[in-house]
């Protein structure tokens, strides 16, 4: 009996950047760059056998860091990760490092993709707050893909959201920050069956607000 093949498989961040054809440098927020905003933010990101990305998790990042790093996504292209010569969807980590040169009035933001994040095969993110306190960011560990409307295939559109996840890992509540009025019903529906490791802060479980950003189509580069 053949085994089944896997939907989707987990690579680190150093195999997706050789597979990288296509990448977008994130807009320097200019509320950012007046507060001395710098650092880097993570992504969880799923891509598809075409090498689109199609679902992003903010998991490390100031907030402004992060929404400019998950606008660039819609521009970033991969080639297929190939199996045995067959094509699969994958998941993995992307960072981009934002870095200030002055002060004040002077300062000026660079940003760029880095493919130099640490590989957490488990995924979850994390640092020490500023108590001192290691906290580990929530985990998606099942859930549907959105179930689109068949006119809606292969047309563009994005969708972007935050999700509180509970003690329990279960997603509590769903916003729409913004997007695209098709998308947004079946991805909200998709989003709120989602199952998660949930956010642990000094190893006790914690409800937690991530961002998400799901994306659909081409924008052609």
């Amino acid at each position: 009996m053949q085994a089944a093949r896997p939907r989707r498989i987990r690579v680190s961040a150093g195999v997706l950047g050789g597979i990288l054809e296509h990448a977008a440098t994130p807009i320097y927020p200019e509320q950012a760059v007046r507060s001395g905003i710098k650092g880097d933010a993570i992504l969880q990101v799923e891509i598809d056998e075409t090498g689109t990305v199609v679902r992003s998790y903010a998991v490390e990042g100031n907030p402004l860091l992060v929404a400019a790093s998950v606008e660039a996504l819609k521009d970033f292209r991969f080639r297929p990760f190939l199996l045995n010569g067959v094509p699969l969807a994958v998941e993995s980590q992307m960072g981009f490092r934002f870095v200030l040169k002055g002060k004040g009035d002077k300062a000026k933001g660079r940003a760029h993709y880095t493919s130099d994040v640490p590989f957490r095969p488990e995924f979850r993110t994390g640092g020490v707050n500023d108590k001192g306190i290691l906290v580990l960011s929530p985990r998606k560990i099942s859930g549907p893909d959105p179930l689109l409307l068949p006119e809606l295939s292969g047309k563009s559109g994005s969708v972007y959201l935050t999700v509180t996840v509970g003690t329990d890992g279960k997603v509590e509540e769903v916003k729409v920050i913004g997007g695209d009025e098709p998308f947004i019903g079946p991805v909200v529906a998709a989003v709120k069956q989602d199952v998660f490791e949930p956010q642990l802060v000094d190893g006790k479980p914690s409800a937690a607000t991530i961002q998400e950003a799901f994306h659909f189509g081409s924008s052609g580069n």
